[in-house]
């Protein structure tokens, strides 16, 4: 989060002096600072996913988002799962936390290698649907 707000106030810093100096910023430059190079993880079998909505927890209308830190490996696979948000039902919980350790991933990319990576990982139960998406930290 400091890392965010610190950029926040350089490019907001930089923005001021560039326009004052009447120049453009320099956007390729801030790329390569910021990592430009790298790719997020991507699921490899997206409409497959591994979270099952229990019959009597769905009948009971009983719904909720479950967050999820999880590590996904150079080879894409999930080693470490940690429940950072629960639903408010342990069942729910329960399967996230299975489900993730599941998951197959397309690996983070920094350039052309591939790295490990922490993502958040929100797997939503509502009547109807089931999500789950990573969003690389």
């Amino acid at each position: 989060m400091r890392k965010l707000l610190l950029l926040g106030l350089v490019v907001a810093t930089a923005a001021v002096a560039y326009a004052l100096a009447g120049e453009r910023l320099d956007f390729e430059g801030m790329k390569a600072w910021l990592g430009a190079d790298q790719s997020l993880p991507s699921l490899r079998s997206p409409e497959q996913l591994p979270f099952t909505y229990p019959a009597d927890l769905w009948r009971n209308g009983i719904e909720g988002e479950v967050m999820l830190k999880i590590h996904i490996t150079e080879a894409g696979a999930v080693d470490s799962v940690e429940l950072t948000g629960s639903s408010g039902h342990a069942r729910l919980d329960s399967i996230a936390v299975s489900g993730a350790k599941q998951l197959a991933y397309h690996p983070a990319l920094e350039g052309e290698q591939p790295v490990a990576i922490w993502a958040v990982l929100p797997v939503r139960f509502q009547r109807g649907t089931v999500t789950a998406t990573a969003e690389g930290r």
